[in-house]
């Protein structure tokens, strides 16, 4: 009912500017494409757009003009005043939400029609069509272009959550709206804002390169999660890199402090510090303190560091860029992905892989860019079938759940038997799917069950008989307009070997055992 209602309003609105004189240019410059980088750039100027400059020369139209050219507010720019008033009515809200309906209304009858259907269809929800118009203004982005994520969005299983689907829509808006080639330029913007609060609080905000950033909150997840798991004899006791003495805390703690308390405390020292109270099973020798007696107990407050070991990082904190091998080899400029989740241009990609310490490659269908499964020849996971089934789900599978496959246990689908393991459960990649510690907890105590598992499908079975399903998402955009045969052209151009290609397939090369293949 909403997208038809959306439907009728953008139809609405379309023809009365139709109805006007001179509607029919004034929706033509609304179509064109309009010069960027008016509107949201740094340098924070801004000039009238195509509808807008077309608006104020039509005379006595009192069409309000706004001076950029984000798409919603070039769309309120076609709403007449006494329109206004008539939708507002209509809708029984206030102006400026009227018109922010109609302008929404417009951009998704125009530009997300086939969305905007399958809504109407009841084939996917509405929220899909909502969560994409800030992403459609942030980035600038053309009607024609609108029109093209319109046809890739469209496509998409109706069975990808929300999440999901705004993930790729995002992944995709920064394909078709790529961010300006200046790789300095998330360095120098670099600040931090700061903002104080009437009830005693205040804000401090980190803006700068996203690798910086996503390493500082890495590193603090894991440090928290590691306090709170009571797993300290891996931390350090001072700033002198020494390990915390594994007889203070063989007791564990006894600290209550959640693990966003936590990541606070650490962030607000000068080095990724704080102090646990953990219990102790008598007083620190050479204090002069008097012994306890026998099965007493104690506590004490000891430092605990952040460890700069790298393979603890490496393990622990690790910032995982997934990037296609054309974008590393420069063939193309498809974006990467941060820990499967945020966009990364593709200069951005290629300088971390020109440093990057450590590869692992993922296949993917080519025709669907979801992970295919690794071969498995153990009972136990092994580590590229953890690393695999990591990314190809790359969170919880449970409905709903957004929580990262990366602090996921690793949960079988049949339960596997060690009285008798040909029964089925085995450690195979279709029988194998992350789940939270929270949400495998439910699963164990038959609150939410598990009745298939399919190469990339779970369904769910939930209270009141309700079954939901889970797809894998796509890890790349299928849609590359580059053909193949291309990218090999261009390969065997920026080849330094003098020798033509012998045919149109690449050719399979023996890598070196000590150094990694660079995907």
């Amino acid at each position: 009912m909403r997208a038809a209602e959306t439907a009728r309003l953008g139809a609405f609105v379309l023809a009365r500017v139709l109805a006007r004189r001179d509607g029919d240019v004034e929706l033509s410059d609304f179509l064109a494409t309009p010069a960027r980088g008016t509107a949201g750039r740094d340098d924070g100027s801004s000039a009238a757009s195509a509808s807008g400059s077309s608006a104020a020369s039509a005379s006595g139209s009192g069409v309000e003009v706004f001076e950029d050219d984000r798409l919603s507010t070039r769309a309120r720019a076609l709403l007449d005043p006494a329109d206004a008033i008539l939708v507002a009515a209509k809708l029984n809200t206030r102006l400026d939400f009227a018109r922010r309906a109609a302008a929404s209304a417009v951009v998704a009858f125009i530009g997300l029609h086939g969305l905007l259907e399958s809504a109407a269809t009841g084939r996917v929800r509405f929220e899909r069509v909502e969560r994409l118009h800030r992403r459609i203004d942030d980035s600038l982005l053309p009607v024609d272009e609108v029109r093209k994520l319109d046809g890739f969005l469209a496509e998409l299983s109706p069975q990808l959550s929300l999440d999901q689907f705004e993930k790729l829509a995002r992944r995709h808006i920064r394909s078709l709206a790529p961010v300006p080639a200046d790789p300095e330029a998330p360095r120098k913007q670099r600040c931090v804002r700061y903002e104080r609060f009437d009830d005693g609080t205040a804000r401090l905000e980190l803006h700068g390169p996203i690798l910086v950033v996503e390493g500082l909150y890495q590193r603090l997840c894991a440090m928290a999660r590691s306090i709170r798991r009571n797993q300290l004899e891996s931390m350090e006791s001072d700033s002198f890199g020494r390990a915390v003495d594994p007889s203070r805390v063989e007791l564990g703690t006894v600290d209550e402090r959640t693990v966003a308390q936590l990541m606070f405390d650490l962030l607000a020292s000068s080095r990724l510090h704080t102090q646990v109270r953990v219990k102790s099973p008598g007083s620190e020798a050479g204090q002069g303190s008097a012994s306890p007696q026998d099965g007493a107990e104690q506590e004490e407050l000891i430092d605990v560091f952040c460890p700069t070991d790298g393979d603890w990082l490496r393990k622990q904190a690790a910032v995982t860029i997934t990037v296609p091998i054309t974008t590393v080899l420069s063939l193309d400029d498809s974006p990467g992905m941060v820990n499967g989740d945020v966009p990364l241009a593709a200069e951005q990609c290629r300088e971390a892989a020109a440093h990057a310490t450590s590869w692992f490659r993922v296949l993917t269908d080519p025709a669907t860019s979801i992970v295919t499964d690794h071969v498995a020849h153990t009972y136990e996971p092994t580590a590229a079938m953890r690393r695999t089934v990591r990314q190809k789900w790359r969170t919880c599978t449970v409905p709903g759940c957004s929580q990262p496959a990366q602090w996921c246990e690793m949960e079988h689908c049949c339960r596997f038997s060690k009285m008798d393991p040909a029964t089925g459960g085995l450690t195979v990649m279709e029988n194998l799917h992350p789940m939270c510690k929270h949400h495998h907890g439910l699963k164990t105590e038959g609150v939410i069950r598990l009745e298939k598992l399919g190469p990339n499908e779970a369904c769910w079975v939930l209270p009141m008989g309700v079954r939901a399903m889970r797809t894998a998402p796509p890890v790349a955009v299928s849609d590359r307009t580059v053909e193949a045969g291309t990218l090999l052209t261009r390969a065997v151009e920026s080849d330094d070997s003098d020798e033509p290609a012998e045919s149109d397939e690449p050719e399979e090369v023996n890598e070196p055992g000590d150094v990694p293949p660079p995907f």
